[in-house]
């Protein structure tokens, strides 16, 4: 047959609903569809998962080294990918607010790599850094000073600290930020993912001196959601991650099937002198058509499913979730292959009596 002939007949065969094209496409979209979105909404609230471990100072790891502290060390802990920010810290004197002359607030030296760790926001240069609830109880924005029994303070920037089960300490102190070179206490550094590797890298910041009696130690800033957040071990053993191989088996089943019960008529075909090579391709054209019909409607429905309360990279999930409808798209296809081959001129009448 002429490739044009072809091209009619498979026309003809999808408007005359002679492929149950319409059924056949619903059903491949229920059923990839359905799988993949389970897999892509358990994702998401992976991801959920680890935004909150992130976001509640779960993932800053804090190193404790009174007085052993390079602050430099611990600047440059950055250059490593597993650490998205570094500081250092140590105690300083109290300071007496001119309006609080009887309530001191505990002040921290701290190195400027803090602030991107803190989320420091604000307008000025130079100043210390406050608790927002506390800038707000003391009617301060940053950039407007603040007097102290020292004299005047400008607020450089304020930052969130809530009291979620991390260190309290700096939910009501003041910061001032100093350079890097020179001896600090602590080290804090947010490390993601969070790995025994990284806790190793943390460890660097500490300037070890020998027979030194002071114990260094590493702990977490916020234990509240746990100590540990393996997300890779958790994406890896999710219940759902055999999903694309369901959706890839059912395109297979569907297309097999679709071309099975129409075996009398393909028998036919092949009897009156019709070519096997121009049966697979008007197959492969009928074929592909639903096939991809259900391909389009999943898209739209995955990125639904991705995009809802995913506060990672949509895109990225979308992805994942799309390997499903894609790869059953195709074995529909080979499905629908396999099972013209498997269909011979010499049954016809077997599949004329089983009709």
């Amino acid at each position: 047959m002429r490739p044009a002939s072809i091209l009619s007949e498979a026309l003809r065969n999808l408007v005359t609903g002679t492929t149950r094209a319409a059924v056949l496409g619903l059903a491949l979209f229920a059923v990839t569809a359905g799988l993949a979105i389970v897999d892509t909404r358990y994702i998401v609230g992976l991801e959920r998962q680890a935004a909150e471990f992130v976001a509640s100072g779960a993932s800053v790891r804090t190193l404790v080294a009174e007085g052993m502290t390079d602050g430099e060390s611990c600047e440059l802990l950055t250059e490593s990918p597993a650490i998205r920010s570094s500081g250092a810290l140590r105690e300083a004197d109290a300071l007496e607010l001119s309006a609080m002359p009887a309530d001191p607030l505990p002040v921290y030296e701290v190195t400027p790599g803090l602030a991107a760790l803190l989320g420091v926001a604000g307008t000025a240069a130079e100043g210390v850094w406050l608790p927002a609830p506390l800038a707000e109880t003391l009617g301060v924005r940053p950039g407007e000073r603040l007097d102290t029994g020292s004299g005047p303070m400008t607020v450089a920037g304020t930052y969130d600290h809530p009291d979620d089960g991390r260190d309290r300490r700096l939910g009501h102190a003041v910061l001032v930020p100093r350079i890097p070179t020179a001896t600090f206490d602590e080290c804090w550094a947010e490390v993601w993912p969070v790995s025994e590797a990284a806790d190793a890298l943390v460890y660097a910041a500490a300037d070890v001196v020998p027979d030194a009696t002071t114990t260094i130690t590493i702990g977490q800033l916020n234990t509240a959601q746990g100590t540990d957040f393996d997300a890779t071990a958790q994406f890896a053993a999710r219940p759902t991650r055999h999903a694309a191989a369901g959706c890839a088996a059912a395109g297979f089943a569907l297309g097999f099937a679709a071309v099975r019960l129409r075996r009398l008529e393909i028998a036919g075909a092949l009897h009156v002198g019709v070519g096997r090579g121009a049966l697979l391709a008007q197959t492969a054209i009928e074929t592909g058509a639903w096939a991809l019909g259900a391909l389009a409607m999943a898209v739209g429905a995955l990125a639904c499913a991705a995009g809802i309360g995913n506060p990672a990279d949509t895109a990225e999930v979308f992805a994942i979730g799309l390997r499903g409808p894609g790869a059953a798209a195709l074995t529909a296809v080979l499905g629908a292959a396999c099972a013209l081959l498997l269909i011979r001129e010499k049954h016809l009448f077997r599949y004329f009596k089983g009709r």
